[in-house]
């Protein structure tokens, strides 16, 4: 058995050299290869370094010149906005250099002004002292004003009794000063187709279409009042002579009431005898010649006061007004002014009613603003109450019916019945 052991080595050690030196080679091949691989690897990744370090280059050098070309931009946008800057400020400059000489100019003539004015008023002051009879100046206006009504007993909330004196203070101004064009009793001589009696008739209709209606007094007044003015200045037919009538009562109606009939019902009661173009005319008319001014301080606003003042009673409140609206039949009643007509009906019923202080009714200071002035006296309140009288007395022979039903009524006292038994 030992044999064939010695056999086995001799054939791995007996190997043949040819088998040797080609296992070799091969081994010397793979070794090479690896080699020249190994050199490809590392010559790739030289390549690849070289590539990535000129691409970051260029990259690097792009970058710059981009910051570099946006902060040349920004030196230049900078230079062009300082620029701009300074050119603003120099407008500005010249501008405020300008208002400045403006302002120092205008400073100088309102100077100018304020010593010319200072020169005129010192004038006028003395004017005004030299002449203290004249007019009332406003320290004196005050004192005036208090000179009217006792307001201290007065309990009612709704009447405002701190400005009662001022209120009629200012009623007596605007009556002073009046409106143009104003009323001229003696206008029915310049009428050629109407009359007194077709001017009551016209009045008398009114008054029945006031009261129907429930208008306001003031309206009945100012109605009439406007029908006055301008027949005084404008000359009328005998068939527009109702036309101006119902004008009236709807330029009336426009300043004191709150719910206004339409024309349509200002033709109706009419008998349809116009039409609405014709009335439209007429207001046009009235406007455009009594120059739209129709407010006035009516007799009923100044009676109110003094009914107050002399604490009439309802009878007695209801009979001034009787008196007041009977007379607005008569042209005479644009003989007086509204405070002569309201002291001249507060006289007729303190004497009706034999009240003991009916002389205070025909007092100046109801009716005058300056108290000395000479022309208006207790004749005039007694000439107007007389005309009062004479009329109311013939009113009952006359057709004019309509404050007589309207004032015998038990909402009036029935006071036009009293009046008539009396």
């Amino acid at each position: 058995m030992k044999k064939p052991e010695k056999e086995n080595k001799n054939i791995n050690t007996n190997v043949y050299p040819e088998h040797k030196t080609i296992a070799e080679s091969k081994i010397d091949h793979n070794r090479i290869r690896v080699s020249q691989i190994d050199k490809k690897d590392k010559d790739t990744k030289e390549n690849k370094e070289n590539i990535d370090n000129k691409e970051n280059k260029e990259n690097k050098e792009n970058k710059e010149s981009k910051e570099n070309k946006e902060n040349k931009n920004i030196e230049v946008i900078e230079k062009k906005e300082s620029k701009f800057k300074k050119e603003i400020k120099v407008k500005n400059n010249v501008e405020q250099n300008k208002e400045n000489i403006k302002n120092k100019t205008i400073n100088n003539k309102t100077s100018l002004d304020n010593n010319k004015e200072n020169k005129e008023n010192k004038e006028i002051l003395k004017v005004k002292e030299n002449k203290k009879d004249e007019k009332l100046e406003d320290d004196d206006d005050d004192e005036v004003k208090v000179k009217y009504f006792n307001t201290s007993k007065i309990n009612n909330i709704q009447i405002p009794k701190e400005y009662i004196n001022i209120i009629y203070y200012n009623l007596l101004k605007e009556e002073e000063e009046g409106i143009k064009p104003a009323a001229d009793y003696t206008y029915m001589s310049r009428q050629k187709e109407i009359n007194d009696k077709m001017r009551s008739i016209l009045v008398d209709w009114i008054i029945d279409v006031h009261f129907k209606f429930g208008f306001t007094d003031e309206t009945l007044f100012m109605t009439i009042s406007i029908i006055d003015r301008y027949l005084s200045i404008c000359q009328i037919t005998r068939t527009n002579f109702q036309l101006l009538g119902i004008t009236a009562l709807m330029i009336a109606c426009k300043h004191e009431e709150i719910d206004l009939p339409k024309i349509d019902d200002f033709i109706y009661i009419t008998d349809n005898a116009y039409v609405k173009d014709e009335v439209v005319k007429m207001e046009e008319d009235v406007l455009s010649k009594l120059n739209f001014a129709f407010l006035y301080p009516s007799p009923i606003k100044f009676f109110e006061y003094l009914s107050l003042h002399f604490n009439f009673e309802k009878k007695h409140h209801m009979m001034g007004k009787y008196l007041m609206e009977s007379f607005l039949l008569d042209v005479k009643n644009a003989k007086y002014k509204p405070s002569i007509i309201s002291c001249a009906c507060a006289y007729i019923v303190m004497k009706f009613f034999k009240m003991p202080n009916y002389y205070e009714s025909y007092s100046k200071k109801f009716y005058v603003l300056n108290e000395s002035v000479e022309r208006y006296s207790e004749h005039n309140i007694k000439e107007c109450a007389k005309d009062i009288c004479l009329f109311v007395d013939n009113i009952n022979k006359t057709n004019y019916q309509a404050c007589l039903k309207k004032y015998s009524k038990p909402e009036q006292e029935k006071v036009s019945i009293i009046i008539m038994n009396n």
